[in-house]
């Protein structure tokens, strides 16, 4: 496909380029051939089958090519010359290393041959001959190079080997001692020679593609003197041809090529999707100086393209009977300037195969980079399926709607590719793709290590990947956000649930004496007495980072933060269907306190089961919806309960409703479920 050209007028390098095609032009305007720039592959080249090269030396001197790698191609032909024949007609290889490409053909089938009547009649021993000349034209192979200078412009060389052979039959007068006769001789004489020639091709702002060339720029004869070269040789006339190739869309592509003899060709073909790869019809239409009538034929074509074969049917079909080179006048008139066409070229079908031997896939989509949005922290998992972690800035480079599914591997939390949703990315365009992941390893020390990022299209392998630093922390690492406190809350759950049955079993007699509706009231006394009554508060470990204790962690050491408090509590609550929620007292400074509220599941109009100051509690919807009677609490208030609730209610109206923490943020409760 065509490259990104550069959206800036001329770069000085390209400048200086314009001016030797100038003078290029200047030097051969003056003279002229035939056509001679009509290729066997009818010209079925698109910007959406361009991962082939499908044209050959004879229209594209300048050896453009966007093949990625390794690409063979060979061609058959077939041609009605009163009887239908046929054979190989070229074989090519074609390699691209870096901004270099190269291209081979050897090609059997390009060759023509004559046998030309003299009008001289010689009297043989036993019959009257009349003398001829055979003539043989054949290209034996062609070297072509390119470079790519810039992102839109390249220029390049061939060189084609001809060989002419021209077999000659003389009369021989022999001499015996009785008698003399007549006899023939083959007088043969050969003029090979090479061609070589420049050409410049230029893409412009994705729309079109201006190439201009020489022909017979450069000519290497091996000299053999001999009238026969003089009258039957390939004509050598110097000369330029230009083409412009114009793209009104990505399905249509529109080319002409204008020699500097008058000769042309102009033509259309479209390019549709089929199955897994694209399908192209076109036809040209070419005029040749020395043909008849103005428009000497037609080039029908069809190609199929997938991203590793191509397959081309073309043919030349002519709009006049074509002559037969009987006489030697008729060679010496006209000549023969391209044995491909001339005026004894037969109507012709060509049969071309290409195979990308590499098996190279283009690229679809590409990183422009990948931003990291957060850490990782091993606990807050879950977190991780619901939020991206990273975000990739990715193009699609094709000019066609894809669907990207985005992956990535973190080997020291992943046993495998995590697969993100997969993404539709427009034509051309760069989008933003989130990058999800889960944590299915322990990590039990904090590291940076390395995150892969990849992009697919399908189930193929990835279009592209890029690395990036991550900073992975260990399990008990907290982000400070009081909303992931719950991942902590649910890691022990198994632990909270038996450590609080086993402390409500001893109080068993009592609970079962209370009044129902105060059951879960109670509970939460006697959880939260036995709690505090063996804990200290002991401030975080490390402060480069925030750290929390699991449940089990904080029972074993007897103590912690208000974070670690908070979850402990929370988790053992909430183990037996008590529910809580923390509330994150913020100052300032963005520095966190964190207490609990907790459910007591009564009733607003129960209110004086428990308290006759409405100030202790507050009314706030339960999971279900339904109005009851929530209690603040002060973790790190080691005293008892009575105490715990009082100052935790205390420090609620004061920062919540008299501060107007709640209407400004500064206060918010997070419902564990």
């Amino acid at each position: 496909m065509i490259p990104t050209l550069l959206p800036k007028a001329f770069t000085i390098l390209e400048l200086k380029y314009h001016k030797l095609i100038l003078i290029f032009i200047s030097i051969w305007i003056v003279n002229s051939y035939s056509q001679v720039s009509l290729d066997y592959f009818g010209n079925v080249s698109s910007p959406l089958n361009y991962n082939f090269r499908l044209n050959s030396i004879e229209s594209n001197v300048a050896n453009f090519s966007l093949i990625k790698d390794v690409e063979l191609s060979t061609t058959f032909f077939a041609m009605n010359d009163k009887k239908i024949y046929g054979s190989i007609y070229a074989l090519a290889l074609m390699k691209r290393i870096g901004n270099h490409n190269f291209y081979l053909r050897y090609t059997p089938g390009i060759n023509q041959q004559f046998i030309v009547k003299s009008g001289v009649k010689v009297q043989l021993p036993d019959s009257i001959a009349q003398l001829k000349t055979e003539i043989d034209f054949q290209e034996k192979f062609a070297f072509g190079y390119s470079f790519k200078f810039l992102s839109n412009f390249f220029t390049g060389i061939s060189f084609r080997y001809f060989t002419q052979q021209f077999t000659e039959e003389k009369p021989i007068l022999y001499y015996t001692d009785s008698i003399y006769y007549i006899n023939i001789r083959n007088d043969i004489a050969q003029n090979n020679f090479w061609r070589g020639d420049i050409g410049f091709t230029y893409l412009l702002k994705n729309k079109f593609l201006l190439s201009i060339s020489s022909y017979n720029l450069l000519l290497a004869e091996e000299i053999n003197q001999s009238e026969l070269n003089e009258l039957y040789s390939i004509k050598k006339d110097k000369g330029i041809a230009a083409q412009i190739v114009f793209y009104p869309s990505e399905r249509i592509t529109m080319f002409t090529s204008y020699e500097s003899s008058g000769s042309f060709y102009f033509g259309v073909n479209t390019t549709n999707k089929l199955f897994d790869g694209y399908i192209t019809i076109g036809g040209t239409l070419f005029h040749d100086k020395y043909q008849n009538p103005y428009f000497a034929g037609i080039q029908p074509s069809i190609n199929y393209s997938t991203n590793l074969f191509s397959i081309t049917l073309s043919g030349i079909k002519y709009f006049s009977n074509r002559p037969l080179l009987s006489s030697l006048e008729g060679m010496t008139k006209y000549g023969i300037h391209s044995i491909i066409n001339n005026i004894y070229s037969k109507d012709r079908l060509f049969l071309t195969f290409n195979f990308a031997l590499s098996f190279i896939r283009e690229k679809s989509v590409k990183f422009i980079d990948v931003n990291i949005k957060n850490e990782i922290y091993p606990t807050l998992s879950d977190l991780y399926l619901q939020k991206p972690f990273a975000y990739g800035k990715v193009v699609n480079l094709t000019k066609n709607l894809i669907e990207v599914r985005p992956s990535c591997l973190i080997k020291e939390i992943n046993d495998d590719i995590i697969y993100s949703p997969s993404v539709h990315i427009n034509p051309l365009d760069t989008v933003e793709v989130p990058f999800f992941t889960v944590v299915n390893k322990n990590v039990d020390r904090r590291k940076i290590s390395i995150a892969e990022f990849y992009l697919s299209i399908g189930d193929e392998k990835p279009d592209d990947k890029i690395q990036k630093p991550i900073l992975v922390n260990d399990k008990n690492s907290w982000d400070g956000n009081v909303s992931n406190l719950i991942y902590f809350v649910r890691y022990d759950f198994d632990f909270s649930s038996k450590y609080a049955k086993n402390i409500l079993q001893s109080y068993k007699k009592f609970l079962d004496t209370v009044d129902f509706k105060l059951n879960t009231f109670y509970k939460i006394k006697i959880l939260f007495e036995n709690f505090i009554k063996q804990m200290n508060y002991v401030a975080d470990p490390r402060s480069s980072v925030e750290y929390v204790q699991f449940p089990s962690e904080t029972i074993k050491v007897k103590g912690g933060d208000c974070d670690d408090l908070s979850v402990c509590l929370a988790s053992i609550f909430e183990s037996i269907g008590i529910q809580t929620a923390f509330v994150d007292y913020r100052n300032d400074n963005g520095i966190s306190h964190v207490n609990l509220i907790v459910n007591t599941g009564l009733k607003p109009t129960e209110m004086n089961l428990i308290t006759k100051n409405d100030s202790k509690v507050f009314i706030r919807q339960n999971e279900n919806g339904i109005d009851e009677l929530w209690i603040p609490l002060e973790v790190t208030s080691f005293k008892d309960f009575e105490n715990a609730w009082k100052i935790g209610a205390e420090k609620f109206i004061r920062e919540a409703v008299e501060n107007y923490g709640l209407s400004t943020g500064n206060v918010k409760i997070i419902d564990i479920y």
